[in-house]
């Protein structure tokens, strides 16, 4: 019997687990249906019965019908909004009491160079711009980063004052 060097064994080691890793990014290939499916299992841009997700969380009824989009919060604190009954957007409020996100594959960064780094990792076919505070639009302090898909979604990253991340969205499409 012949044993492989420790090095060969390390080796085969970092490879099976770096594969692992590539594997379960590359399981879904286009980019938007695996941004989509890092926020939830709720695919956007489909029929969906809102009550299935989770509360409401604007009040204690949701009446779409005045303009004003109903929001629906999973167990994991995703909040999905619908456009009638498709799905049109997935957001996630990031504060103290959110230890890690499967969004974007953010995980547990917070600083805006540690998850735009993640995101970029997740997401290599997009490209990912910002906007500096006072250019964003998004409030005082506020700087926003993004980057579109070929079939005209987009996410959505807000960092506060201190470069540390306030939420991350998707959205499938505009809503009026």
């Amino acid at each position: 019997m012949k044993f492989a060097p420790a090095a060969s064994i390390a080796a085969a080691l970092l490879l099976a687990l770096s594969c692992g890793a590539a594997h379960a990014k590359d399981q879904i290939a286009d980019p938007f249906d695996r941004a989509d499916a890092s926020f939830s299992r709720y695919p956007l841009n489909l029929p969906s019965t809102p009550q299935a997700i989770g509360r409401l969380t604007n009040g204690d009824v949701c009446d779409d019908d005045n303009g004003f989009s109903c929001e629906w919060q999973d167990d994991a604190g995703v909040v999905h909004i619908f456009s009638g009954d498709i799905l049109a957007i997935k957001a996630v409020d990031v504060g103290a009491a959110t230890p890690s996100l499967s969004a974007l594959g953010i995980g547990t960064a917070r600083t805006r160079n540690d998850v735009l780094t993640k995101v970029r990792a997740f997401l290599p076919e997009i490209k990912i711009d910002c906007l500096e505070p006072g250019q964003a639009g998004e409030g005082e302090g506020v700087a926003s980063c993004g980057g579109s898909f070929e079939n005209g979604g987009w996410i959505k990253l807000l960092f506060d004052a201190n470069n540390r991340l306030k939420s991350a969205r998707i959205d499938a499409f505009q809503m009026n």
